[in-house]
């Protein structure tokens, strides 16, 4: 699924960084995220994969 206009996560520049913020995470919350940057010269994408604990 596609991350847009959602309050539960937020996106952050920070002198060219971009971070992605989860509310409240939850074990649903875990998967493989994709960040994906495009600008004139062509596209690149990174993928990271997020796993989520309770706390014990």
């Amino acid at each position: 699924m596609e991350i847009r206009e959602d309050p539960k996560f937020r996106s952050l520049v920070n002198q060219g960084v971009c971070s992605l913020e989860i509310r409240r995470p939850c074990p649903f919350d875990g998967g493989v995220y994709t960040c994906k940057a495009i600008n004139p010269l062509g596209e690149a994408s990174v993928d990271c994969k997020l796993n989520v604990k309770v706390p014990q």
